[in-house]
C-alpha cells in the first residue's frame, strides 16, 4: 500500500509538471501582444518556478515519506493536477481556429484576435488565483518534511537547493528551499549542521539597553506588549515566559529551542511571528536567571495589534471568508508548534494577535501566548487554577486547582476546538463589563456561552472537570453545525 502511494505521488508530480509547462509554453506565444498579458505571464512563471522546485524536491525524497504524509501530499497533488487540466481545457478553447473559409477568416480576424486575448487574460488570472490558493494549502504540509530524520533528505535538500538558487536568481526571488534549510538547521543541534559540519552558534540574546527610551504599550486582554524603539518606526512584540519554582533551567532550554525555530518560521504560512531575540532577566538578590522575555518582529509597517478577544467583544461584522482564513491560520500555527515537539498550553482568543490588513475585513492573525509552553520531551507540571475563563479552554483532564494528567498535544486540540467554536459563532464566550478596564475587571460568562460558570466550579480537589462543560460545548457545536456544514468539518 505504501509503495503504491509513493509511486502515485511521483507519477502525479510528473503529470503536474508536464501540464504546467505545456500551459506556460502556450501562453508564452502571446508574449508581446498585450502588456496586461505580459504582466500576468510574469506572475504565473514566478509562481510556477517556486512550485516546480518544491515538487521536484518532493519527488526526489518521496521514497522517504510515511503513509500519512504521502497520502496528504497525494490528495493535494491530485487537486493541482485537476486545476492544470482545467487550464489546458481553457487553452484549447482560446487557441482553436475559426472556420477554414478564407473570406470569413478575413472578416473575423480582428474580432477573433481580441476574443483570444480576452480569453488568455482571463485564463491567466484564473491560473494565478488557483496556483496561489493551492500553494497556501500545500506549504504547511510540505514543511512537515523538515521533521523527517533522513540522510537522504539532507543530501537531496542541499543538492536541490544549489540548483534551485540558480533558477530563482533569474526572478530575484529566494528559493523556497532556503526556508526549509534554515528550519532544518534550527531543529538540528545548534553546534552542528544536519550534515555534521561545524556551524557558528547564533546568539539569541538581546541587550536590554537597546530598549531604553522605547515606547511600550500593553495589548488589551494579552500578557504581551508592543514596543517601538526610540528613533525607529519598527514594531516589536514582547511577552514573558513563566517558570514555576525549580524549572528555570529547563524553561531556558525550551525557550531557546523555540526561539531558534521561530527565527526561521514563515509568518504568512504558519501564522506565527518571527522571533527577534530573547531578553534574560536576573534576580537582583541571587544574580541567577529569573525569567525570560521573547521578542518578536511584527509584520512590516504594522500598527499595534488587537487581540481576537477584543474583536469578538466588539462583534463588528466580518466576512465568512475572513473568519475561515483566521481559523486556518490558527490550525497551521498549532500544527507547526506540535511538529516542533512543543505543546502550547494556553490557546485562547486572548493570545491570538490580529494585525490590520487591507486585504481582509478581519486582519491577519498570529498565535502568541507562549507563557506556559513546554517541550513534549519533558514532563509538564501539574499546576492548575480555578479561574473559570481559563478553564473554559482547558481539556477536562487539565481543569481545576489540582491537575491529574500531564499535558499532551490532544489538550491543545481541545483548546483549538473551543476557539474555533467562538470564531464560528463570532461571539465571545468571556465578557468584560468594562472593556477599557479589562486587566482588572472580573470577567463574566458571555450570553453566547449559554452557561453559568464561576471559579467555584473548578475549586475541587480533583481534576476540576466532570465533563459537563465539554458536553455543553459539544451541543453548541452541533447547533452551529446545523447552520454551517463548513464549521462542522472544522470543529469536528
Amino acid at each position: 500500500m505504501v509503495a503504491e502511494l509513493l509511486l502515485a505521488v511521483a507519477g502525479v508530480i510528473d503529470g503536474c509538471i508536464k501540464l504546467a509547462n505545456k500551459v506556460i509554453t502556450t501562453y508564452q506565444s502571446y508574449r508581446g501582444a498585450d502588456e496586461l498579458i505580459n504582466e500576468r505571464l510574469v506572475l504565473v512563471q514566478a509562481l510556477w518556478t517556486k512550485l516546480e522546485i518544491q515538487l521536484n524536491f518532493l519527488k526526489k525524497i518521496s521514497s522517504q515519506l510515511d503513509e500519512e504524509l504521502a497520502q496528504s501530499h497525494l490528495d493535494l497533488l491530485e487537486i493541482l493536477n485537476g486545476k492544470l487540466l482545467q487550464a489546458v481545457a481553457r487553452l484549447n478553447v482560446s487557441t482553436s481556429s475559426p472556420s477554414d473559409d478564407s473570406t470569413l477568416k478575413q472578416k473575423t480576424s480582428e474580432v477573433w484576435r481580441k476574443w483570444r486575448f480576452s480569453l488568455a487574460k482571463k485564463g491567466l488570472d484564473e491560473l494565478v488565483t488557483e496556483l496561489e490558493a493551492w500553494r497556501s494549502r500545500f506549504d504547511p504540509t510540505w514543511y512537515l518534511i523538515i521533521l523527517m530524520s533522513s540522510n537522504t533528505l539532507d543530501t537531496a535538500l542541499k543538492e536541490t537547493d544549489t540548483k534551485a538558487t540558480e533558477s530563482t536568481s533569474v526572478c530575484s526571488s529566494p528559493s523556497p528551499l532556503d526556508s526549509m534549510l534554515a528550519l532544518r538547521q534550527a531543529i538540528s543541534s545548534p553546534k552542528t549542521s544536519f550534515s555534521g559540519e561545524s556551524q557558528p552558534k547564533t546568539s539569541l540574546n538581546l541587550d536590554a539597553a537597546g530598549l531604553r527610551g522605547a515606547t511600550e504599550t500593553p495589548i488589551p486582554f494579552s500578557s504581551a506588549r508592543s514596543i517601538v524603539r526610540a528613533g525607529s518606526s519598527s514594531l516589536f512584540i514582547a511577552e514573558s515566559v513563566n517558570a514555576p519554582p525549580g524549572t528555570i533551567s529547563q524553561v531556558k532550554v525550551d525557550v531557546e529551542n523555540l526561539a531558534r525555530r521561530l527565527q526561521q518560521v514563515d509568518p504568512q504560512t504558519f501564522g506565527l511571528l518571527r522571533c527577534y531575540g530573547l531578553l534574560k532577566h536576573q534576580d537582583p538578590a541571587t544574580k541567577g536567571l529569573k525569567y525570560i522575555e521573547v521578542v518578536y518582529r511584527a509584520p512590516q509597517d504594522a500598527n499595534p495589534p488587537m487581540t481576537l478577544r477584543q474583536l469578538l467583544l466588539r462583534h463588528h461584522p466580518v466576512s465568512a471568508s475572513a473568519i475561515m482564513r483566521t481559523a486556518k491560520q490558527l490550525v497551521y500555527s498549532i500544527s507547526y508548534i506540535h511538529t516542533c515537539d512543543f505543546v502550547h498550553k494556553n490557546i485562547r482568543p486572548d493570545n491570538i494577535l490580529v494585525f490590520s490588513d487591507a486585504n481582509s475585513s478581519l486582519g491577519t492573525s498570529y498565535l502568541l501566548g507562549f507563557n506556559q509552553f513546554r517541550s513534549t520531551h519533558f514532563q509538564t507540571n501539574l499546576l492548575g487554577d480555578a479561574a473559570w475563563h481559563r478553564n473554559l479552554y482547558r481539556h477536562p483532564e487539565r481543569q481545576g486547582n489540582l491537575v491529574q494528567e500531564r499535558y499532551v498535544m490532544q489538550h491543545d486540540i481541545y483548546s483549538l476546538g473551543v476557539c474555533l467554536l467562538e470564531l464560528g459563532l463570532w461571539r465571545s464566550f468571556v465578557w468584560y463589563p468594562d472593556e477599557s478596564q479589562s486587566d482588572t475587571a472580573a470577567p463574566v460568562p458571555g450570553i453566547s456561552l449559554g452557561l453559568a460558570l464561576s471559579d467555584s466550579h473548578f475549586q475541587k480537589n480533583n481534576t476540576g472537570g466532570d465533563g459537563r462543560l465539554k458536553e455543553h460545548l459539544t451541543r453548541r457545536m452541533k447547533l452551529l453545525a446545523v447552520k454551517s456544514s463548513i464549521w462542522t468539518r472544522m470543529v469536528l
